[in-house]
């Protein structure tokens, strides 16, 4: 049986979400508390308890008779908003924050190439290697699983770039990155190229080529962007039964 605590887990999850997707923006008010508890089946102090805790991360304000407020948590968030959105399992990413992860991955995995280029070992080289040769044995490359061996590369490049952050960053976004990359390989169109693509990178890094590893990284993030952007509009292959919400450009790739 739950206990009041992880009852309070789960409210202050639901709350973020309803946030975090853009239903609720800055400066929104949210509902009073008593609707709030009513509508999530929860008791009153739990859902003041749990609004508490979102402000402590920054994501609402209490004003005194005033109710709840969403805050700018661009402004005001703290470490645990970080967290939060590192952890975000629900629906769609409101645009401007998918949007921004994107951004991020940019400027955060083209570095990461260009570290594992240059200080890449033996036993980094041959883990990339493994996935490579996975990724090329793989009978059916459509699904999760084409998302779970995407998700091993990065990562791999990652332990690979010698940078200890580096790789606890991607770990910690797992879960929205792997919500993001379901909906890229729902396209099995896509698979050979990133494929391609992750074999240009590797063998950039095994020869030591720090600006070709760069480049090719960007090369598979801006593929992965395009098309997933692609995929969020249409659907699989231009199907059309795409659904927008993920992001304002739309998407990307791993």
């Amino acid at each position: 049986m739950r206990g009041a605590r992880g009852r309070r887990e789960e409210l202050i999850t639901h709350i973020e979400e309803l946030i975090l997707s853009g239903h609720f923006g800055p400066g929104d008010r949210l509902p009073p508390e008593r609707e709030l508890a009513e509508s999530l089946g929860a008791s009153r102090p739990l859902v003041h308890a749990a609004l508490e805790e979102l402000a402590a991360r920054g994501l609402v304000r209490i004003e005194s008779r005033h109710g709840v407020v969403v805050a700018d948590w661009r402004r005001e968030g703290s470490f645990e908003m970080l967290l939060s959105l590192m952890s975000y399992g629900g629906g769609d990413l409101s645009p401007r924050l998918f949007d921004s992860l994107l951004e991020m991955r940019v400027f955060f995995e083209t570095e990461t190439a260009r570290l594992a280029a240059a200080r890449r070992g033996p036993e980094q080289l041959a883990a990339l290697e493994r996935v490579v040769a996975r990724e090329r044995l793989l009978e059916s490359p459509a699904g999760h699983a084409v998302t779970e061996l995407d998700f091993e590369f990065h990562h791999a490049v990652a332990l690979a770039s010698g940078n200890d952050i580096y790789p606890l960053l991607m770990n910690s976004f797992r879960r929205v990155y792997e919500r993001i990359l379901d909906r890229f390989y729902s396209d099995p169109v896509v698979v050979p190229e990133v494929f391609r693509l992750h074999g240009e990178l590797l063998a950039a890094v095994a020869a030591g080529e720090e600006h070709r590893a760069a480049a090719t990284m960007r090369e598979i993030l801006e593929f992965g962007e395009r098309n997933l952007r692609r995929i969020l509009v249409r659907g699989p292959a231009g199907s059309g039964d795409g659904a927008v919400g993920a992001g304002g450009r739309e998407g990307s790739e791993a």
